[in-house]
């Protein structure tokens, strides 16, 4: 029985690996590696302005809140339709909130921070959650 386990665990992608790895999310590691991505994100668009530096840090953010809101919430979807679905809620997620910033007052480097940081938090609570009504994998 391990051994088939392990067999079949060695025939996943590495995509799906690290999409399972995101999903269980342990010791928050994941969520900090979205909050750092914040952190960067922030300090790329007020002092270094560098593509590079965007880019990878933008990534990371939308791999992990999109997996996150996809197991959350698509539970029963292979793992394109999981990844996909999850990154349509993500950006309208992100529109919602950044509307209601610009509604309040503008949205600057602050508040696109601030938008962020509340996207990737309803993520992981929403990840969390629906990993505690599940059940342990």
């Amino acid at each position: 029985m391990k051994l088939r386990k392990r067999l079949s665990m060695e025939n996943k992608s590495p995509f799906m690996n690290l999409t399972q790895q995101i999903a269980r999310n342990q010791k928050f590691m994941f969520t900090l590696v979205s909050y750092t991505s914040i952190v960067a994100i922030f300090f790329n668009s007020t002092m270094f302005q560098s593509p590079i530096i965007g880019v990878v840090a933008s990534g990371f953010y939308w791999l992990i809140n999109a997996t996150f809101i996809g197991q959350a919430l698509f539970k029963n979807e292979d793992l394109l339709q999981k990844f996909l679905l999850g990154n349509l809620v993500v950006l309208v997620t992100l529109g919602l909130v950044g509307w209601t910033a610009m509604i309040l007052y503008n949205l600057d480097s602050t508040r696109t921070a601030i938008v962020l940081f509340v996207t990737a938090s309803f993520a992981s609570i929403l990840n969390i959650g629906m990993k505690s009504s599940y059940g342990p994998e």
